[in-house]
Order: structure tokens, then C-alpha cells, then sequence
């Protein structure tokens, strides 16, 4: 995946991964949802979501079991609404507040960023365990977060 262009791989993601299709999140959406959060999402994020919408990824459950169990899946992105309320849920639940949620893993751990003031053209991935309530990166960016699993995907065949 290095050297893949940023739509490339979000493309290529959502062909492996998604199950079936959703609404692309609008603009709007996301603006409301970097109000209702006080953050600003990076470019990459922004793109995807306004491509691809809120997709389903649960096939990704199996690969990850198998090849590297300790990494977390990726069972579904958020829509904007529901970012919003899944953040501010695990927020009063002990995830700290500085780490909102754009999707979540098979047992409810939410991956996402942390908030930010400004935007950016990318931003780290982490992810917040829900039973231990820690915050782990998984990727440098949501660009390499993607390609974490095509990566993955293609050494499996």
C-alpha cells in the first residue's frame, strides 16, 4: 500500500471491506458533529465519510481473529449523528474527553482521533478500550489505518 494515493486506498477499502452500501455523510453533518464535539475532523476522515457514509466493515472481524488477534477490528463507522452520541456516551463512561469515537470495534471500543483545534489533512488513529480505559494509537493516520487492513487482507490472499 505505500505509495497509494489517498483515494486509492479508501476505495480499495471500502470494495474489500464494506458490506453493502450507505448514504455518504454530507458536509452539514460533519460540521454539526465538529460542533457538537468542539473538534475539527481531518481531511482524510472528511473525505471518506462524505464518499462512503456510515459502512458496515464486520468482515474485517474474521481476518484480524485469525492473523493479529491483539489489534482491534473495525465492526462499523459512525454516521455523524451517531459519532456524536457514541462519543459523548463513552465520554461519561470514562473515555477521556479529549478522544472522540467515528467508529467501533466488535465489542463497542471506539476508534477515532483525538479532538483538535484546528484541521488538519490527516491525524493519528486511536483506540479506546472500553474495559481497561486506556487509549492506544493504531496508526499515524487514518490513510495508514486503512491500509493496515488491505495490507493485512493482501498477505492472507
Amino acid at each position: 500500500m505505500t505509495g497509494s494515493s489517498r483515494d486509492e486506498i479508501q476505495r480499495r477499502f471500502v470494495e474489500r471491506f464494506a458490506f453493502g452500501a450507505a448514504a455518504p455523510e454530507t458536509d452539514a453533518g460533519l460540521d454539526q458533529l465538529e460542533e457538537a464535539l468542539s473538534t475539527r475532523l481531518p481531511s482524510a476522515y472528511r473525505r471518506f465519510a462524505t464518499r462512503y457514509g456510515a459502512i458496515d466493515t464486520s468482515a474485517i472481524l474474521a481476518m484480524v481473529a485469525e492473523d493479529v488477534p491483539e489489534h482491534p477490528d473495525v465492526q462499523e463507522f459512525y454516521t455523524a449523528s451517531g459519532a456524536i452520541e457514541s462519543t459523548r456516551f463513552c465520554w461519561s463512561g470514562g473515555m477521556p474527553d479529549d478522544v472522540i469515537g467515528i467508529a467501533s470495534d466488535c465489542m463497542g471500543n471506539p476508534i477515532g482521533f483525538r479532538r483538535a483545534a484546528e484541521a488538519s489533512d490527516d491525524a493519528p488513529v486511536v483506540f479506546f478500550d472500553h474495559d481497561f480505559l486506556t487509549v492506544t494509537e493504531l496508526a499515524p493516520s487514518f490513510d495508514a489505518f486503512l491500509a493496515w487492513y488491505l495490507d493485512r487482507a493482501e498477505r492472507a490472499g
